[in-house]
């Protein structure tokens, strides 16, 4: 067995130094650590080891010789005076926590630099350089409310993207019921991929409740029309049990996919929302 180690930089997927660990074992897509992550204004972020916020990556099994690179590239020489410092901390996936390896600068040695708030360098690199796509796989497929605020023409529909290695879940509960998450899982989630514009992202960032902390901004891998391209997205932050969603959402989701999703995947979302609806009403008549 391998050393499992987080990765916040320049190691994640479709960074530059991603091929250090390219042939290793993916063992979380999306993780998160508590800390804060900076800008040291070279190309590449650091981050503190405290509980103010999250830091998101991703986690891989490597080898003693990868662990090895690894360590020569993030400067870390126990003996010497290290660049960073190696510690194992608790990792957050959607399986669980692991413990895993990660480097970190103390707070001293970064209070010059400023604070990325998402956590997320992967998000921040590739804004930094253009506003990507943005994949719609729950009622943000329907463009109802989106021209009720006056911003349908900051959206263009594109087609259907597929994203592999993630599940659609109902993970977060509003009163009426639950609402559209995607989970790390073997499996594929369907939905609507959309050229926006920086005036679209404002409204997503507000619509999915960002600065309230319901959803998260982050960047996923979507195969569209054959090719495989990061795109934003939204994930849910705090994943509760699945709650079954109600009627008026449910409908939003079946109504925006059409026609683009396959009958095959939206028969499968309406599958899982009744048996959510039946385990409910299972559950409630088991407290009476």
């Amino acid at each position: 067995m391998g050393t499992y180690v987080f990765v916040y930089g320049t190691l994640r997927y479709g960074d530059r130094n991603h091929r250090i660990i390219a042939g290793e074992k993916l063992i979380a897509f999306q993780a998160s650590i508590q800390g804060r992550m900076v800008d040291i204004e070279l190309g590449f972020p650091a981050i503190v080891l405290d509980d103010s916020s999250w830091v998101y990556g991703e986690v891989y099994e490597v080898s003693e010789e990868t662990l090895i690179k690894i360590n020569a590239l993030e400067g870390y020489e126990p003996q010497q005076d290290p660049y960073y410092e190696r510690v194992q901390v608790e990792v957050k996936t959607d399986c669980g926590f692991l413990n895993a390896y990660t480097y970190y600068m103390e707070a001293d040695q970064v209070k010059e630099w400023s604070t990325i708030a998402s956590g997320d360098w992967r998000l921040e690199s590739i804004f930094n350089r253009f506003v990507p796509y943005y994949f719609a796989y729950g009622s943000c497929m329907d463009t109802e409310r989106i021209e009720q605020a006056g911003v349908l023409s900051e959206f263009d529909r594109m087609g259907q993207g597929q994203l592999g290695g993630f599940e659609l879940q109902f993970t977060t509960h509003l009163p009426d019921g639950g609402r559209a998450d995607i989970v790390e899982a073997d499996d594929m989630v369907e939905g609507i991929v959309y050229q926006v514009t920086t005036s679209a992202v404002h409204y997503l960032y507000e619509r999915e409740g960002v600065n309230v902390g319901r959803y998260r901004p982050a960047v996923v891998d979507v195969d569209f029309n054959g090719e495989l391209l990061p795109m934003l997205t939204f994930i849910v932050i705090d994943k509760q049990e699945e709650l079954a969603p109600p009627d008026h959402y449910l409908r939003e989701i079946l109504r925006g996919a059409s026609p683009d999703v396959s009958t095959s995947y939206l028969a499968k979302v309406h599958e899982r929302a009744a048996l959510l609806r039946q385990s409910d009403v299972t559950s409630v008549e088991g407290e009476l």
